[in-house]
């Protein structure tokens, strides 16, 4: 698929309904299609999970939200797109959320994005009983919350933090950087003599959901539920975005792992591991056949989901240990 300016299908009359201009920036929602919103995904140089079509439209079958999508324009060229999920209660209230959104071409300035804020922001007002919870793709600093605060919103939870692992780099670069201990048990999983199976959908995909859904049920954990995981890859239209890693030891299966590729960038959504798995760091060995192949597929970034040291300290030492840089978000507003 083309990148760049070229992928970027200019049009004299921007699709969809017009909702607002500022600065020289006009906004428009629902007009784009699907194709063209995947091509803009892989256009921008990092993008999230939760911003592609293929994730507001999992909501559509297992939540009462239905996406909306808005494209800023600059002229006839896009330079930010922002995927919404709302909720009209009782036919008057609506309940609107954006998570880690919006994303951001390359040639937009730094008072471009923050006109392409306000115009996002324009469509949401209580006056109108909108209620707008907000998690922008910003990383936290006190200019961040300011500008939102200009906005009339305030911070009501604090940043969602991750760890980018920039896979540009070569292998051998890649493999130096990860944290000792991590590559330790790399190469004790490599002698272990297991078997590494990649599947896009089927028995492997269903083999790990499900025991993600009773690992989640059993441990009360703030993870994506298995029905809606299995609706964004239902959703996604190259069937090969998605990505089930699964390390077999004999013909047993002991260890999973599920990425979902989105232009340039992939993200690892969930996984299980059993003891024997576990015993034989399976999950290292499969994490690190999942950046192989990524890299082998054009991927540049891997997101690797999020990183909290108090509630999940033993997960988040682990994807620190891959060598990425970990960031945190400015936080949710409303």
């Amino acid at each position: 698929m083309a990148r760049g300016g070229n992928s970027r299908q200019t049009r004299k009359n921007p699709p969809g309904t017009f909702g607002g201009a500022r600065d020289g920036l006009q906004i428009y929602w629902n007009g784009a299609t699907v194709r063209q919103w995947d091509a803009w995904i892989e256009a921008i140089p990092r993008s999230s999970i939760e911003q592609t079509w293929a994730y507001g439209e999992a909501f559509v079958g297992v939540t009462p939200y239905m996406p909306a999508h808005g494209v800023v324009y600059r002229g006839a060229n896009p330079v930010a797109i922002v995927q919404v999920v709302e909720w009209r209660v009782g036919g008057t209230v609506r309940i609107a959320k954006i998570v880690r959104g919006p994303l951001f071409f390359e040639d937009i300035s730094e008072s471009e994005k923050i006109s392409a804020l306000g115009l996002i922001r324009d469509r949401y007002a209580l006056a109108r009983l909108d209620l707008l919870l907000w998690t922008p793709e910003i990383e936290e600093s006190p200019e961040a919350e300011g500008l939102f605060r200009r906005m009339s919103l305030r911070r009501v939870v604090t940043g969602y933090s991750s760890v980018w692992l920039d896979l540009r780099r070569d292998e051998a670069d890649l493999r130096r950087d990860l944290h000792q201990k991590w590559r330790n048990q790399l190469v004790r999983a490599e002698a272990e003599n297991l078997r590494v199976r990649l599947g896009h959908s089927g028995a492997s995909l269903e083999w790990l959901l499900t025991r993600h859904e009773g690992h989640r049920r059993r441990r009360r954990l703030r993870a994506p539920a298995a029905p809606f995981v299995l609706a964004i890859s239902l959703s996604e239209r190259n069937k090969q975005s998605t990505l089930a890693f699964t390390a077999h030891a004999g013909s047993e299966p002991i260890s999973a792992i599920l990425l979902f590729r989105h232009g340039r960038t992939a993200t690892y959504y969930i996984a299980w591991t059993g003891p024997e798995g576990r015993r034989r760091n399976a999950h290292n060995l499969l994490l690190w056949q999942a950046v192989k192949e990524l890299k082998s597929r054009g991927v540049h970034w891997l997101d690797l989901g999020g990183v909290d040291g108090l509630s999940m300290p033993g997960v988040s030492r682990f994807k620190v240990g891959m060598g990425g840089r970990l960031f945190t978000l400015a936080g949710t507003f409303m």
